[in-house]
């Protein structure tokens, strides 16, 4: 679970286009993997739906986080940042990570 705290802290303060690659400015596929993985348990688990639990990483991850004004030093969570870390988690939750997510299963099971 840490990993994907890390993956949406990370993804937040990449910046659009920041992480490298063609598609910079998405989760890396372990990342969509393992995220989706959690999401889907902690749904069953809280009968919940996977946006649900979506909104409650990314506000795990915030909190847990540096969502912070770095400059000031400040401890505000910065709106952008979270929006979005937020609507790629939505994403994942939507299935709109599902291609990738299935190509990363395919290259695990080899």
């Amino acid at each position: 679970m840490l990993f994907c705290i890390k993956a949406i802290q990370d993804y937040a303060y990449s910046g659009f286009g920041g992480r490298g690659g063609k598609h910079g400015d998405i989760f890396w596929d372990n990342e969509s993997y393992a995220i989706k993985q959690y999401l889907k348990m902690f749904a069953e688990l809280a009968s919940a739906t996977l946006k649900q639990e979506a909104e409650r990483f990314v506000w795990l991850a915030s909190t847990l986080g540096r969502f912070f004004d770095e400059r000031s030093g400040k401890a505000e969570r910065n709106a952008n940042e979270l929006r979005r870390a937020d609507h790629e988690d939505h994403d994942i939750a939507d299935g709109r990570y599902d291609g990738r997510i299935q190509k990363f299963q395919q290259g695990m099971s080899r």
